[in-house]
């Protein structure tokens, strides 16, 4: 379960791994949609300090259906469900600017940086282009060739 104060942490990342955060709910089809392909990133990147997090936005009480959804996709990564019926309050403590719509996937840097975002159906091919680009890497070619300069 997820309270405000737990959101906020989350967006601050204080961890060492880049944060791959996905809002999602169980009524929102695109959510489910593009559910594995973020599995599917989070297990190839995880051996590169990328950490996957999804926040169900469904209501508390919608607990085991949030939990026979990640059952049936195979979700490895970690799983929050909002804590409380003021959904409002739990989006505005994550991100104030985020207009409460669901999909929303963020990408944050060690350094609590935002490094990628995107409110709506995503572009997982992007999405993971980016990641590539912002890992940490030995040789700086390979950083700037998926950042496409």
């Amino acid at each position: 379960m997820a309270s405000a104060a737990d959101l906020k942490a989350l967006r601050a990342n204080p961890g060492h791994k880049t944060l791959l955060v996905s809002f999602w709910a169980t009524w929102c089809g695109s959510c489910i949609h593009e559910f594995p392909d973020l599995e599917d990133t989070f297990r190839m990147y995880g051996v590169r300090d990328v950490e996957l997090v999804t926040v169900a936005a469904n209501l508390p009480e919608e607990k085991a259906g949030v939990l026979r959804v990640l059952e049936k996709m195979h979700a490895t990564s970690r799983n929050l469900l909002f804590a409380s019926d003021d959904t409002a309050a739990l989006q505005a403590a994550f991100d104030p600017q985020w207009e409460s719509a669901v999909p929303y996937t963020v990408l944050i840097g060690p350094d609590g940086k935002v490094l990628y975002q995107k409110q709506g159906s995503l572009d997982i091919l992007e999405l993971r282009r980016t990641i590539l680009a912002k890992l940490p890497s030995d040789y700086e070619g390979f950083n700037r060739y998926w950042a496409g300069q």
